[in-house]
């Protein structure tokens, strides 16, 4: 549920508390300051906004710094009333936790205490089981679209896959030098840990295609949307690749004859699992191609990515990740 859905843009404007809108605006300065990545930020904006509309309507718009404990239990038992998950209602009260922390630090404000500190957070739910997709199910998606002439959409079913890259790592991902080379710019995944994203000669000409139709723009994204009515172009948001994935599932119904939920992450888990499964790549390999920190936990990330394994995975030669000429 985005901040858009939630937050009336015109009484977000008039009406909340200027000081309130001045403390988030001091606070997302301080969070960039702190090479953040975009993807982050742009959460704890829709974050911050959230909670001063709410504190509009429902504390009377009072500061953030004069919330009481109380206040803000109520306000997490709101989220949870909007029917936000557990885990979303979290990350909502982490920002305004992390943001009056900021505040305790802040000279401009006078705010000794915390109180959010003392508010526990919910209890986190188990997820819903991952989806694996078969091999031979990917590559059907593939054909089919590119049957349909969806070049951009098989593009990002085949980076996606291949990579095994998180929804906002591909999304980083810029067109420049891509057709010259086997891996991407860097991008940051979570952690704001830098990377870069690998793929095969098949991606490479996915991408050779899609940008031979799209043509020339000054926009540095790899996903951009060409508006026909217009002629205009903007880079897509990471929310369409759900958008997409959910399009797949609906084709995926014309072969299977049952629905088979997709998301961007399911393409990630299918990834390294036929890896493992299919084609006995061992999981101290994968670790470097999914960026894990170690086998066991998906939590952290590699300092650095042994290329060796890369073009082990792929069937190919270290040096091809390694030239840099078009």
């Amino acid at each position: 549920m985005g901040s858009r859905k939630i937050v009336d843009k015109n009484l977000y404007e008039k009406e909340v508390s200027k000081q309130n809108k001045i403390l988030a605006k001091d606070f997302l300065i301080e969070k960039k300051s702190q090479d953040m990545s975009h993807g982050t930020i742009r959460q704890y904006s829709y974050d911050i906004r959230i909670i001063n509309y709410l504190v509009y309507q429902h504390f009377e718009n009072k500061r953030l710094i004069e919330l009481t404990r109380k206040d803000i239990r109520n306000l997490s038992m709101m989220f949870q009333e909007m029917g936000m998950s557990n885990s979303r209602v979290n990350g909502i009260m982490s920002c305004l936790r992390s943001c009056l922390e900021y505040a305790t630090d802040d000279d401009d404000y006078e705010y000794e205490f915390n109180v959010g500190s003392k508010v526990k957070g919910l209890k986190k739910v188990p997820v819903k089981e991952i989806t694996f997709l078969s091999e031979e199910q990917i590559h059907w998606l593939r054909d089919q679209l590119l049957a349909r002439n969806e070049i951009i959409k098989a593009l990002y079913l085949m980076l996606s896959y291949i990579s095994a890259a998180r929804k906002n790592e591909v999304h980083q991902v810029k067109k420049e030098g891509l057709t010259g080379r086997y891996f991407s710019n860097v991008v940051r995944g979570k952690g704001n840990k830098p990377f870069r994203l690998y793929y095969t000669k098949e991606v490479q000409d996915l991408i050779k295609q899609y940008l031979e139709i799209r043509g020339e723009d000054d926009l540095p994204e790899l996903f951009v949307r060409v508006y026909k009515s217009t002629g205009e172009r903007r880079a897509y948001s990471h929310d369409t690749f759900g958008d997409w994935c959910e399009y797949f599932s609906k084709l995926l119904y014309m072969k299977e004859g049952r629905y088979i939920h997709i998301n961007p992450h399911c393409l990630r888990h299918s990834r390294l699992d036929i890896l493992n499964h299919v084609y006995g790549i061992p999981i101290e390999k994968l670790r470097t191609l999914a960026n894990h920190e170690s086998i066991e936990t998906t939590a952290g990330y590699l300092a650095k990515r042994d290329e060796d394994d890369i073009a082990f995975i792929f069937g190919m030669k270290p040096e091809d990740f390694k030239q840099i000429g078009a």
